[in-house]
């Protein structure tokens, strides 16, 4: 990743944590809930757009993440490396410490900003253990949803494969506030990743959301089943 992108990450988490702030400031504490606490249930679409500008910054920083690298100086590891398996895992790890990374710079910022502009300020250490939860289920979604557009681009183009993620993250939010509203065919909702990692959609905050637990599940499941789809393009790739 390049100073230059770099920095445009850092001023949309900037931009993000300010319109937060100013469409709910009371989320504006030390805790770090401004960044997980997601969208209401209702779909409020100011606040769904303020959500979704992390994650668009995500999706176009990992534009051809493995389609590109394949294509060029991958090649030559891809040759050279004895084990096929230990390359397609380096690259899914480097993607992941990406990912996580990113995040925790966004819950810094987010406590940083909140000690700046001293709002409320409230500890809740008492349920720490919750905001541990959901923001490992946050972190875990985003890596989970960008490792689906890396997998997509060893079929499609890198357009498509992006295209095709954001608008699965856009329909599964406004899908999953609706299926938690009307509290009908709730299961639908393990099928909506984007929604696993928002504090106010879970059972963390109240009976009848997303059950925590089984987000887990699911990610991890997916993440085993996209590792092992990835490897197999990838060994076909490299016998064309």
């Amino acid at each position: 990743m390049t100073k230059r992108i770099f920095l445009t990450m850092l001023i949309v988490m900037l931009l993000q944590i300010l319109l937060f702030n100013y469409f709910d400031g009371s989320k504006a504490d030390l805790t770090g809930y401004m960044i997980v606490s997601g969208i209401p249930i209702g779909n409020k679409f100011v606040v769904l757009g303020t959500w979704y500008m992390f994650f668009s910054g995500l999706s176009f920083l990992s534009l051809g993440y493995l389609r590109q690298y394949i294509s060029g100086y991958g090649v030559y590891l891809m040759i050279r490396e004895k084990s096929r398996v230990k390359l397609g895992l380096r690259r899914i790890r480097n993607l992941m410490i990406l990912i996580f990374g990113l995040s925790l710079i966004q819950f810094l910022f987010s406590i940083v900003f909140a000690f700046i502009t001293n709002e409320e300020q409230a500890f809740f250490y008492d349920d720490f253990q919750s905001l541990i939860w959901i923001a490992g289920l946050y972190m875990m979604s985003n890596f989970v949803l960008i490792f689906i557009q890396m997998a997509l681009e060893l079929h499609v183009t890198e357009e498509v494969s992006l295209l095709l993620t954001n608008v699965y993250v856009l329909f599964s939010v406004s899908l999953g506030g609706v299926l938690l509203s009307t509290q009908k065919l709730t299961w639908i909702i393990y099928f909506l990743v984007p929604n696993f990692g928002m504090y106010v959609r879970s059972d963390v905050l109240e009976v009848g959301g997303i059950s925590t637990v089984n987000a887990y599940i699911v990610l991890t499941v997916m993440t085993i089943i996209l590792t092992v789809l990835t490897y197999r393009r990838l060994k076909k790739i490299d016998l064309i």
